[in-house]
């Protein structure tokens, strides 16, 4: 699921950081939507047919649709800038996750260029100092290992070669 980029204004890339996370919360907020339509309804039925009205069971249908149409162009609208506006807050805490697991990998595979950074309104913010000091020094034991590593291979080179001749 890849969307379109953010505007210029943000410094952000795509509005969804993590599809599975972000998914899922999208995914929850539809499901108390739909409650919530289904609750509106119910009492919406309840009350016109519960009530005494005079009429038809067509003019009180019809009743029901006029007091939907009310309040249906206000979902519809309200809908996707809540959804727009769940997305953007939570990228403030898939997007350092997101970010924390890429920079993970590179790290694993030896191919970390920098330090890891949140921009300033992400959440956990305090993850990539601990992180960075955590890589820093993962960093400095590679070196260290490496530079024995290779001592101690000279060495057995050495006396490989003594053994040899």
């Amino acid at each position: 699921m890849k969307w379109k980029k953010m505007p210029a204004i943000s410094t952000r890339k795509y509005v969804v950081a993590d599809p599975h996370v972000q998914g899922a919360i999208l995914r929850r907020v539809g499901l108390y939507a739909l409650a919530a339509i289904a609750y509106y309804s119910v009492v919406l039925f309840f009350s016109i047919y519960a009530t005494g009205r005079v009429g038809t069971t067509t003019d009180r249908l019809f009743e029901c649709l006029d007091d939907i149409i009310t309040w249906l162009p206000g979902l519809f609208v309200l809908g996707p800038i809540a959804a727009y506006d769940l997305l953007t807050t939570t990228n403030r805490f898939a997007g350092p996750i997101c970010r924390l697991r890429r920079e993970m990998k590179m790290l694993v595979d030896d191919e970390s260029p920098r330090e890891l950074t949140f921009r300033e309104n992400d959440h956990w913010s305090e993850v990539a100092k601990h992180y960075n000091e955590l890589r820093q020094e993962l960093l400095e034991l590679r070196a260290e290992s490496a530079q024995n590593g290779g001592r101690h291979k000279n060495n057995l080179n050495e006396e490989m070669a003594e053994v040899l001749i």
